[in-house]
């Protein structure tokens, strides 16, 4: 697991990005556009086991013959937050940043249950974020979250609650009632939002969305 610089934008604020694989290949100009636009720099976290190192605990695969959530999110979030963010905000010559956490799919379920983990970001975004995982809502009720949190945007298209997975499909519900405790919880700006389209499509205006959200 590493990361790579996707831009260098001059500024003190930083985001890291947690993106499938396909998605990411082809975002370079687009990222490029949005770091000029919301003076951030861009630091894409990379070799991520996207089964395990994003989901909380153990669960079932979603598809038939799907192998198992490994539940190593802990193991990645120490990883994450002791020497990825360290290692690339000492190369950046950054101290004290504003730093974003943004996921998407599994990674934006990863993204609010590290909000729930640590004070390290300030800003957290989910798009699309897997939030009907098994068990989650029910562990969010136990949680508080660290006033140093400041804005959660939980984004989701409108047509995610078709998926044909009965599990996939009460995304819209849990996500819901997850923004609704949050709100509860965090002392800052909790949004949440239905737009158009499927699970993380399309991704860059969602993500070019939820940074304006953090405006």
């Amino acid at each position: 697991m590493d990361y790579s610089l996707v831009t260098t934008y001059k500024t003190n604020k930083v985001c890291y990005l947690i993106l499938p694989e396909g998605v990411s290949k082809d975002l370079n100009v687009d990222l490029q556009e949005l770091a000029e636009r919301f003076s951030l720099t861009f630091v894409m976290i990379e070799g991520v086991d996207w089964n395990d190192d994003l989901t909380p605990w153990l669960a079932p695969g979603v598809f038939k013959k799907a192998k198992p959530f490994g539940g190593q999110a802990s193991v990645f979030l120490a990883k994450l937050c002791n020497e990825i963010v360290p290692k690339a905000e000492s190369e950046l010559g950054l101290i004290n940043p504003q730093r974003t956490l943004m996921g998407v799919s599994l990674s934006g379920l990863f993204a609010v249950w590290a909000a729930l983990n640590t004070a390290v970001f300030q800003n957290v975004i989910s798009i699309s974020g897997s939030l009907w995982y098994d068990g989650f809502a029910e562990w969010v009720k136990t949680r508080e979250i660290s006033p140093k949190v400041e804005n959660i945007c939980l984004l989701l298209g409108e047509k995610e609650k078709n998926a044909k997975e009965k599990r996939m499909a009460t995304v819209e519900e849990k996500t819901s009632e997850i923004a609704a405790m949050l709100k509860e919880k965090c002392l800052g700006k909790v949004v949440f939002e239905l737009v158009e389209g499927t699970h993380f499509s399309p991704v860059v205006p969602r993500m070019e969305k939820a940074l304006e959200r953090l405006v």
